[in-house]
């Protein structure tokens, strides 16, 4: 552990000496480590890594593989464009393919520039999504056979729409900040303390799902509900809704907090999309309790939601280095690296 910690801390290090010019990645697998240079260097380490291996990217730009068919793990340097670690974030050009073969596949502290699509023929079941930025989410199917089971999107920032269709179970939605709508969702999802910032129906053919402790943005004033058609059979639990007495319909609903002013939730938030500069924690903490007794939303929980979205892997939290070399050739660097709790 130790050997990794400097060999990512040396890399992020040397990464931000020539200003994000030569993005990195590095490849663990079985033991020993294998770099790769430039903007194919993802796709370099993909390509040479097998189940099981980790992936590690320095800041910069990077592009992706055509698709991800195995359980690998990857781990960038953050999502935020002003992360607290001084390598800034980890951006893929593009959006990602997942298929058959990808299961247990983790992805953490990237910025997709693009949508995250799922293989509609073949199941693809524990991929998880943590600390991460992307558009849409599309996991479409085409047949129960081809279920995405297990899957997880935790702390995320989701720009578009997620579209689960109708097959696959267990789908969990935890701390995340969705600026759009959630389609075909069902077979028990847990959809619990995020932030729906959508001002229309945020749920349309969700059903069987348990939906707890979240803020919901939506004020449809046609409907008086925050579901659109086909929605049914969810429990709704401890949630914050800027709706004032919602119609529940099919829907069963129990402590949630209605009629909530949007400027009375959040010490600074304004609008509907997603910005870096809002700060999402409660005003009023206490007021707002969840199912497990702590506040709604993304700070709740056992585990709050982590400022900034640094992701779980060690940090560089400082570096200097010296402008030119001593009387025998050696330069003067020094870098402080953190490891992360969660």
């Amino acid at each position: 552990m130790k050997q990794k910690v400097f060999l990512v801390a040396m890399l992020c290090s040397l990464f931000m000496g020539v200003q994000a010019q030569n993005p990195i990645a590095t490849l663990e697998h079985a033991g020993a480590t294998s770099v790769f240079y430039g903007i194919t260097a993802f796709n370099d380490a993909y390509n040479a890594s097998v189940n099981g291996d980790e992936v590690y990217l320095s800041a910069g730009y990077f592009y992706a593989p055509a698709a991800i068919a195995k359980g690998i793990k990857v781990y960038g340097s953050g999502h935020f464009p002003d992360s607290a670690n001084v390598a800034k974030r980890t951006t893929i050009s593009a959006g990602l393919t997942i298929n058959k073969g990808a299961d247990s596949l983790r992805l953490e502290g990237l910025y997709i520039d693009g949508d995250i699509n799922y293989d509609g023929s073949n199941s693809v079941d524990y991929v998880k999504v943590l600390r991460s930025r992307v558009g849409n989410i599309e996991f479409r199917t085409n047949s129960a056979g081809a279920a995405k089971d297990y899957c997880s999107y935790e702390e995320c920032y989701i720009d578009g729409d997620l579209n689960f269709s109708y097959y696959g179970t267990s789908l969990l939605l935890s701390k995340n900040i969705f600026f759009k709508q959630f389609y075909y969702i069902s077979n028990g999802a847990l959809i619990e303390k995020n932030i729906l910032l959508c001002a229309s129906d945020v749920f349309n053919s969700v059903s069987g799902s348990l939906i707890r402790d979240n803020i919901i943005f939506s004020t449809n004033p046609y409907s008086k509900t925050i579901y659109g058609n086909n929605s049914t059979g969810n429990s709704f639990n401890n949630n914050l809704l800027v709706m004032a007495n919602p119609s529940w319909n099919k829907n069963t609903q129990i402590n949630n907090y209605s009629g909530i002013t949007q400027a009375n939730i959040f010490v600074n938030q304004a609008g509907n999309a997603i910005d870096y500069s809002h700060d999402y924690h409660l005003k009023n903490p206490a007021t707002y309790i969840g199912t497990d007794g702590t506040q709604v939303g993304l700070y709740g929980g056992l585990i709050p939601f982590k400022d900034g979205g640094i992701p779980s892997n060690p940090q560089i939290t400082s570096k200097s280095v010296d402008t030119k070399t001593d009387a025998n050739g050696n330069l003067k660097i020094n870098f402080t690296v953190k490891a992360q709790d969660n």
